[in-house]
């Protein structure tokens, strides 16, 4: 393989795995490019917020181990600049990883509020810090972000390309699937084949495994970016998960949106008779930080 590749990844270089199909397609191609073996100064990461959803943790785990290539799972600890960076996050794995949010809501108790919308900082530390530690402890002053952003995502590639002319960057972000033009259908076809609904799989699977989610759904399970409906869904359809995120709203005194708070959704779905999901929901397939901006 040569450089023309967009696949082909030259270190140092960090590539950020979310635990979506996007994503792992990404990593898919690029291990290709590489022969099967990564280079050793780059490196495959997978930032665990504890609120993620258990079929993205089963999901990384079975990539890694199914393509042999190693994925650092990291949780955040403190966001202090004071704080050693090894000290600022935890090397965690599929059984240790947190499933209950707690990174999440250490964040929320030392800041004593919740993001939402406009203060996005859960991706900030959450995501990118412990990321950019995780490289500072490796050695790297700068590096390559590798981002799974698509071809038909280009005003999210745009905006990630424009951060790197924004000065006192640690990285510079390059999108591969972009450059080499995947898009979408391109992603389903490689991970469901002639499949349409990952829930009610008719044909075998191209890869022998799948993410297993709704294609509107992954990742955070009730990510401040998805819809009202898409919300309400998931009060309905998992209450304990709704009313943990209620307890986090609590917790940092205030809501994750400025329409509604959770409590206040799962008081509607209690009211209204049990409707199904219906429409064609954008997908939380990226990498949160693609969809959020930095914030303090």
């Amino acid at each position: 393989m040569t450089s023309a590749n967009p696949y082909f990844i030259t270190g140092p270089a960090l590539i950020s795995f979310s635990g979506g199909r996007t994503s792992a397609f990404m990593l898919w191609n690029i291990l290709q490019a590489h022969g099967g073996t990564l280079p050793d100064d780059v490196h495959v990461t997978f930032a665990n917020t504890g609120k993620e959803r258990e079929e993205t943790l089963r999901f990384v785990h079975e990539c890694a181990t199914r393509w042999g290539v190693r994925v650092h799972w990291l949780e955040w600890l403190d966001r202090r600049k004071k704080t050693p960076a090894v000290d600022r996050y935890a090397e965690v794995g599929l059984n240790s990883a947190s499933r209950n949010g707690e990174p999440f809501k250490a964040l929320i108790k030392s800041k004593k509020a919740v993001p939402n919308a406009y203060q996005r900082w859960c991706t900030t530390h959450l995501k990118f810090q412990v990321c950019r530690d995780f490289m500072e402890v490796c050695g790297y002053k700068t590096w390559k972000n590798v981002i799974g952003l698509r071809a038909d995502e280009m005003h999210r590639v745009f905006k990630k390309l424009a951060e790197n002319h924004e000065e006192n960057n640690f990285w510079t972000n390059v999108m591969p699937l972009a450059d080499g033009r995947a898009r979408k259908p391109d992603v389903l076809r490689f991970w469901l084949g002639d499949n349409t609904d990952p829930l009610n799989l008719i044909n075998p699977l191209p890869q022998g495994f799948d993410l297993g989610l709704p294609l509107w759904d992954g990742n955070c399970t009730m990510c401040m970016m998805k819809g009202r409906q898409v919300i309400e869904h998931i009060c309905r359809t998992a209450p304990d998960e709704a009313a943990d995120w209620a307890a986090m709203e609590q917790l940092g005194g205030g809501t994750f949106t400025t329409e509604y708070s959770i409590n206040e959704l799962r008081a509607a779905v209690h009211r209204s008779p049990r409707f199904p999901l219906e429409g064609d929901f954008e997908e939380h397939d990226a990498e949160c930080g693609t969809w959020c901006g930095e914030a303090a």
